[in-house]
């Protein structure tokens, strides 16, 4: 009897070295994993940012527990339960890094939006500067047009009483001056060493007499001209290098001229009802002025 228990014993024990037997025995190794999965089901942001590898760990749990009660071997069992408790533990860790970055853009977004109104503002500001600089604008013109004086109809009305008003004084208002311009013939040296002055003289001298010779009048007086310059632009040229040329070129001058100007209209004062009044008049007018019993010019 006891010989057939003592052998008993020792193939259970080869068998269980061998892993083709179970243990009744618990894994404490489950209780840690659901202990690891419990909590991360606890946890919000797991649920939020790492439900794929919290499900992942719940599955792992499964496959130990049924391993377990179906006769599984026992290293089987503990090497699941192991895999289980890494994934819940994984899936806090990455709920947590997660959760961070999550955090770190609602921030960025968040800076993005303030600096965003802060432009806004200033521009909505800029705008508000602009509108009240326009509307200022649109005051002063409508001030303006508003002060701008009326065009008075100086017509006599029918049946309007008229009184001659003495005329005081008169100024003539005219316009800026005139000029008168013109075109004549300059001579230009067109290099450096500067212009032969007297070849110059002599060639103007000599072309001037040379041009007299010709027609008589206006003409002759032309022709001297002509002459006097060509002369001078020949005679600038002699002795000089081909660096440089004296040649003449029309040039434009102009001055002011002392002719009277035309008239734009004449400043009137005439005295009325013992008061002084001004009108502006397109004609000199006599020694008195027509007027109203206000004093109003009438023609």
């Amino acid at each position: 009897m006891f010989g057939k228990s003592a052998t008993f014993a020792v193939a259970l024990a080869i068998l269980t070295a061998a892993g083709c037997a179970s243990f009744p025995v618990r894994d404490p190794a489950l209780d840690d994993a659901r202990l690891s999965l419990d909590a991360a089901r606890r946890n919000p942001q797991v649920a939020m940012y790492a439900s794929v590898e919290l499900n992942q760990a719940a599955a792992t749990l499964r496959q130990a527990d049924d391993l377990a009660a179906s006769g599984g071997r026992y290293d089987d069992v503990h090497q699941l339960a192991l895999l289980a408790n890494q994934r819940a533990a994984a899936a806090q860790d990455v709920a947590r890094v997660r959760s961070e970055q999550a955090a770190l853009a609602a921030q960025r977004t968040a800076t993005d939006a303030r600096i965003q109104a802060d432009v806004s503002q200033r521009q909505a500001a800029a705008a508000q500067l602009q509108a009240a600089e326009a509307q200022r604008q649109a005051d002063q013109a409508r001030n303006l047009a508003a002060a701008a004086p009326a065009t008075y109809d100086y017509r006599r009305r029918a049946n309007e009483p008229l009184y001659e008003a003495p005329v005081t004084s008169v100024r003539a208002v005219v316009g800026p001056p005139q000029q008168r311009c013109w075109v004549e013939r300059q001579v230009v040296d067109s290099g450096s060493t500067g212009i032969n002055v007297p070849g110059a003289v002599v060639g103007g001298i000599v072309g001037g007499i040379l041009g007299h010779q010709i027609g008589s009048g206006r003409g002759q007086d032309l022709a001297t001209g002509i002459g006097a310059v060509g002369g001078a632009v020949v005679g600038a040229n002699v002795g000089r290098d081909s660096a440089g040329t004296v040649y003449t070129q029309d040039v434009q001058r102009c001055e002011n001229v002392s002719t009277p100007a035309p008239v734009d209209y004449w400043d009137v004062t005439y005295n009325f009802g013992g008061y002084e009044h001004h009108v502006q008049t397109t004609s000199p007018p006599g020694r008195t002025i027509l007027v109203n019993g206000q004093g109003e010019p009438r023609v």
